[in-house]
């Protein structure tokens, strides 16, 4: 959709000679965008960029059999103008404006790029991301046989040999994966290793749970995905797991883990039996909700703000909706948020915001503290913790209506943010903070 686009990349971007061309000419079936994220100090983007080149001028030419066409929108992390246009000039394709640069730090962050390069292909039509591995995708298939390399299922990239553990014994038994997941309504995937602490706390928990949600009735089931160090602590990692487990140095373990987004240990991600994601947060909700009483613990469209937030609260931006923390105020909180939040949960894995109501409580005076915020309440804002901003709703009534028309405002780009302050680190007073 042309608007999905143009939220991500304004209503133009530019070609090499400057002129402007219309993000919404980009959109249509059968075409995919590539997100090139690049810069000219970096030699491995000077390595890479003939090559993606060579690839994108076959598509144009013809000669390539891919009936997809493909278009690119270089998006610069170069340091200054010189090198923006530096790396620029030449490029066969378009690029975002080098003054774009909040744009850049909200695609790169929402693309999770934390290096480059990096090449996303989006859908053109659907605005859906299509991989965000474009860059090894090539890399590996440099004539592009499988352009525009869509992801395979879950299914697929899971089938094989899984190991079951066998009550009674220490040696667990071969099991085919798609036999053995056969019925399941819902499959958890845990990352795990033995050597990781908040790991050994959080197994015998799950092992709870997962027995808990079995003698229900529940058609549940767990791959276990290592990442132990050596054979002899997967081991000693996996004795007493009754669930089903990748083996170890199966390069499944790292295709599972990359397919699924997986950056950290432990978590816990919860998929349905067609592969579609319900939660990234399975550790944090099953801490609290100990009794599984709302599993498979779908997303809610508001959220109650907790130190358990944290993690979104750092990596995300989060609306924030603070309260007296009385009854009525928490009532009135999520009349306020309910439509606006509510818009947002539709949009699945592709969000921009999460929502949260706060309350009276030591937490959220951390959160006050930690955005310089004073004791207005109620009180709305906005916490883009990763750029170290947040913006303010300043109408003295706030409303549901007052509420969507702020948020419209902030994803269209039109509210000005105020810097949070940095927090003094002991010797250092430049560095940024997170929310704990």
């Amino acid at each position: 959709m042309a608007h999905t686009l143009e939220s991500l990349l304004g209503e133009t971007v530019t070609r090499s000679s400057g002129q402007p061309v219309s993000v919404r000419s980009l959109c249509g079936k059968e075409r995919v965008l590539g997100l090139y994220f690049s810069a000219n100090w970096s030699p491995p983007c000077r390595m890479f960029t003939p090559t993606l080149s060579s690839f994108y001028q076959s598509l144009k030419d013809g000669s390539s059999a891919c009936k997809e066409v493909l278009e690119i929108v270089q998006i610069s992390w170069d340091k200054d103008l010189e090198g923006y246009t530096e790396s620029t000039q030449s490029i066969p394709w378009l690029s975002l404006p080098f003054n774009q640069r909040d744009r850049q730090r909200k695609l790169s962050r929402k693309f999770g790029v934390h290096g480059i390069p990096r090449l996303v292909l989006l859908d053109a039509e659907t605005g859906r991301v299509i991989t965000r591995d474009g860059f090894d995708k090539l890399s590996e298939d440099t004539t592009g046989s499988g352009f525009p390399w869509r992801r395979k299922s879950l299914h697929d990239v899971i089938k094989g040999t899984l190991l079951q553990s066998v009550d009674g014994s220490d040696v667990a038994e071969e099991v085919d994966a798609t036999s053995a997941l056969e019925g399941q309504k819902l499959i958890g995937f845990y990352f795990s290793a033995h050597w990781c602490l908040p790991c050994r706390y959080f197994d015998p928990e799950l092992i709870r749970a997962y027995q808990l949600l079995r003698a229900r009735g529940e058609r549940f089931q767990i791959v276990f995905v290592s990442a132990d160090r050596s054979e002899e602590a997967f081991q000693r990692h996996v004795a007493g797991m009754p669930w089903l487990t990748i083996p170890y140095e199966d390069p499944r373990n790292q295709a599972v883990k990359k397919y699924l987004g997986v950056d950290g240990i432990p978590m816990l991600v919860i998929v349905d039996d067609k592969g579609n994601m319900i939660t990234m947060n399975g550790r944090q909700a099953l801490t609290e909700d100990p009794q599984c009483k709302e599993f498979p613990w779908h997303p809610r469209p508001i959220e109650e703000l907790t130190p358990l937030s944290s993690l979104h609260l750092n990596e995300n931006m989060c609306v924030i909706y603070f309260t007296d923390g009385t009854e009525a105020g928490l009532k009135q909180g999520r009349l306020v948020l309910t439509e606006a939040a509510t818009k947002e949960a539709e949009k699945g894995e592709e969000r921009d915001l999460f929502f949260f109501l706060a309350g009276e409580d030591e937490f959220s005076d951390n959160v006050r503290d930690f955005a310089d915020l004073d004791d207005t309440c109620p009180l709305l804002v906005i916490l883009d913790s990763p750029e170290q901003n947040v913006y303010v709703c300043n109408e003295v009534k706030v409303t549901s209506k007052t509420a969507s028309d702020f948020i419209d405002k902030f994803l269209r780009g039109e509210l000005t943010p105020t810097p949070i302050p940095p927090l003094c680190a002991e010797g250092d007073g430049n560095e940024a903070g997170t929310v704990s």
